[in-house]
This record gives C-alpha cells, structure tokens and sequence, in this order.
C-alpha cells in the first residue's frame, strides 16, 4: 500500500480513538453529575447513608474530585453528630457539627443543619447544668424535709418550655418522680398538691386546644389529650417520613413527640425534622 493508503488508515484510526475518547468522557460526565446530584437530593432527604453511596459513585469516575470528597467528609462528620446526640454526648456531638462547618466545597444544606444542630445542643448544654444543679438542691431540700421548697425548684426543670424534647427526658423523668414522691408526702400531711407536669398540660390544653363549653368538666379537657395507640402508629410513619429510625423510639418516647408537637402547634413531621 501507498503512503497515502496509510495515510487514510491512521486517519481513520486516529478519528475513532477521538471520537471513543470523546463519548467515553461524556458518559462519564454524565455518570458523575448524576451520581452527584442523586446524593444532594439524597442529603435534603435526611437519608445519610444513601447520600454517602451516591458520592462514592461520584468518585469512581473521578476519584479526586474535591466537591464529592467534601460532601462525604461533612456526611461521616454529621452521621457522627447524630449518633453522639443518641448516646446524649451533646458536647462530642458539638465537636462534630463544627467540624461539618470548617468543610470547603461541601454541601450547603448539611453545613447549616449543622449550624443549627451547633446552636441547639450549645443551648441543650447550657440547660442541662443548670436543671441538673437545680434538681440536686431539691433533692437536698426534700431531704431536710422541705418538701415544698423542693417542688419551687423542680418547676424551674418542669415548667421549661422545650422540657418534653428527648434531649431533657433523663433530667425530666428524675425531676418527676421526686415531685411525685414529695407530693405524695405533702398528701399525707393534708396539702392539696398538683404537679408542675400538670399545671404545664392545662395550660397549654387552654391555649391549643378549642374551647370547651362551660358546662363540661376540667376532666373532658385532660381526657381529650389522651393518646391511643392508633395515634402512636400514625406519629411513627410521620417520624419515619422524616429519614429517621423510629425504631429507636419507644412509645413513651413517640407520646413525648406527640404531646411535644401539641404543646408547640406543630405536625408531629414539623417536630421530627429536629431530630435530624
């Protein structure tokens, strides 16, 4: 064959070296880009660990992207946040939110549920030291027998707004049974004694729930809040909904999410995304 021949020949090989270079790099653009934004969509749905899969798949066509790279950084650093939450080590949790922040080239979203995840347990800290020294004066007062004085100081725990947030439950449920067991002591002593717990239920059955005629008794409006177990399995599929293993939830908890959302005029979803 002529040098023209073979001039034709490497032509045509060099042009379809070209065009299989050419269509090979869109596939993989194309790969990428998907890849990259099944994993933002997946962050906005709070599924973490799907999120994380995507942005793997990102990297396998192109394993040094910085923006993929990023986004599983803040995705390990914020499951880890949540799952310190679970463990009720706020400051850990804290630690990891920030770390989330201080990410480059990151995900948006996730950096400012980060910020408010950061904000929220700062305040949840702060809280706690102050109930938990207040819940040991009480339980110094009711052991000099000051019983009354006790309950003063467990109101400040009790009667705190966000007090039904599982972030409080442990503090809560200590505050409550030694309410219950002064009162229980005061009864017998004849005083006529309620609960900070209760006195926080009627009135936010006063402010939420619709007025009740004058003729129906105080006990129509406390049984009207009671929860069944129907309610309970409704509030289960709505905190799923929000990505979030309800199965670590028990039903004591799930009523505090219920009663929590009554308190605050939410969807028990509204009250859910606070946990993500």
């Amino acid at each position: 064959m002529g040098k023209r021949t073979w001039l034709i020949i490497t032509l045509v090989i060099a042009v379809i070296f070209i065009g299989y270079g050419y269509t090979k790099h869109v596939e993989t653009t194309q790969y990428y880009n998907n890849a990259m934004t099944a994993g933002r969509q997946a962050i906005s749905d709070a599924n973490y660990h799907q999120a994380e899969n995507h942005f793997r798949n990102a990297l396998k066509k192109r394993p040094n992207d910085s923006v993929a790279n990023a986004n599983l950084q803040q995705l390990e650093e914020y499951q880890k946040g949540l799952a310190a939450i679970k463990s009720q080590n706020y400051s850990e949790a804290i630690a990891n939110f920030k770390k989330v922040t201080k990410v480059d080239n990151g995900s948006q979203m996730l950096l400012l549920r980060a910020v408010s995840k950061e904000i929220e347990l700062k305040e949840v800290v702060h809280e706690l030291k102050i109930f938990n020294k207040t819940y040991k004066r009480a339980k110094v007062l009711a052991t000099n027998y000051e019983y009354t004085a006790s309950n003063t100081k467990l109101a400040v725990i009790l009667g705190y707004g966000n007090i039904t947030q599982f972030y409080y439950q442990d503090i809560r449920k200590k505050a409550q049974n030694l309410e219950h067991s002064n009162n229980q002591v005061l009864a017998r002593l004849g005083y006529n004694v309620s609960s900070a717990d209760e006195a926080s239920e009627k009135k936010t059955a006063t402010d939420i729930l619709p007025t009740i005629s004058s003729h129906r008794g105080s006990s129509s409006s406390i049984s009207s809040r009671k929860i069944t177990k129907a309610q309970i399995k409704q509030a289960r599929k709505a905190i799923a909904s929000q990505g979030i293993d309800v199965k670590a939830f028990s039903d004591a908890d799930v009523e505090e999410v219920i009663e929590h959302a009554r308190e605050q005029n939410m969807t028990v979803s509204e009250i859910a995304r606070e946990f993500k």
